[in-house]
């Protein structure tokens, strides 16, 4: 394992930099007497990799963010970084050199982290690494193949994103840490999966081309239920504390919360910092928004 101390580098304008696939932004959420949620104090987390990859970010702590990076000069792979965000430094995770890993993720317990790895033969599996990096890692699901992303719904259960093949679209399976059977639950589905605080998922099922709706599922009555149709072109999105869903289209950011909205409400337009589009997102319990940004 490789670590390396960086100093994050934070230009006053997006506009400055040079063009890159994908870049972090990070912002402060402050919420508003009439309940709306205004992303603060940007800062721009990913100069260190101008003109790479960043993306996948993941909250590991309030002021822990894991990514997925790949810099430019590597073509084949993509490796596991770890930011802290009070020191302003980051960690090399995994520094391997003939398997990929992307979409790093905790896993119930505290101890270990789950990863999509491409392994020499070109087959993405998930598997798990421990924190105190003391080995390896091991695949958790041996048999489970074309993994594109995931989530932990309890410590025996998971959500996997499988690949379509052959134009087949992609499917939302559901297997057991036990029999490792899966389970198909949906089909043309998103690639963010997302547990909520009551133990259903929730993910985007795309019923056509246009239109395209947020879903629960719940892994107790196995039953599926439309939250909401979702902005244009948007299949990402996350959930802070008080439940209220953030998603963007294009520069914009939305809100949504059940109990309160009808649709969805623009809390936000980032094109001021030299953002085209919004793709994945994540936040922290305390109120911080990381938005990966093209």
């Amino acid at each position: 394992m490789l670590r390396t101390l960086l100093l994050f580098v934070l230009p006053l304008s997006l506009a400055a930099q040079s063009p890159g696939k994908s870049d972090i932004l990070l912002f402060s959420l402050t919420k508003t007497a009439d309940s709306t949620w205004r992303p603060e104090a940007a800062r721009f987390l990913t100069a260190f990799n101008r003109g790479g990859y960043n993306n996948q970010p993941n909250f590991f702590g309030n002021n822990e963010l894991w990514l997925t990076a790949q810099f430019p000069a590597d073509t084949t792979q993509t490796d596991i970084l770890a930011l802290d965000l009070l020191l302003k430094t980051q960690t090399r995770v995994t520094a391997t050199r003939s398997t990929a890993e992307y979409s790093p993720t905790p896993m119930p317990g505290g101890k270990r982290f789950s990863s999509v790895r491409v392994e020499e033969d070109g087959n993405q599996r998930l598997w798990s690494f421990p924190l105190d990096r003391s080995d390896n890692g091991r695949p958790e699901f041996p048999k489970i193949y074309n993994v594109g992303y995931h989530c932990w719904l309890r410590d025996t259960l998971v959500a996997f994103f499988i690949v379509g093949e052959n134009e087949q679209p992609h499917t939302l399976q559901i297997v057991g840490t036990k029999g490792q059977k899966p389970q198909r639950i949906a089909s043309s589905i998103g690639r963010c999966l997302l547990k909520r605080p009551d133990g259903k998922l929730l993910f985007v099922q795309k019923a056509t081309e246009q239109t395209w709706y947020l879903k629960t599922w719940d892994p107790k009555t196995n039953t599926q239920e439309i939250v909401l149709k979702m902005p244009a072109g948007s299949e990402d999105f996350t959930l802070l504390t008080d439940g209220t869903l953030l998603t963007g289209s294009n520069a914009k950011l939305f809100q949504f919360k059940a109990s309160r909205d009808a649709d969805w409400k623009e809390v936000a337009d980032l094109s001021k910092f030299g953002v085209k589009k919004i793709t994945r997102l994540a936040a922290s319990k305390d109120g911080k928004l990381a938005v990966v940004i093209q």
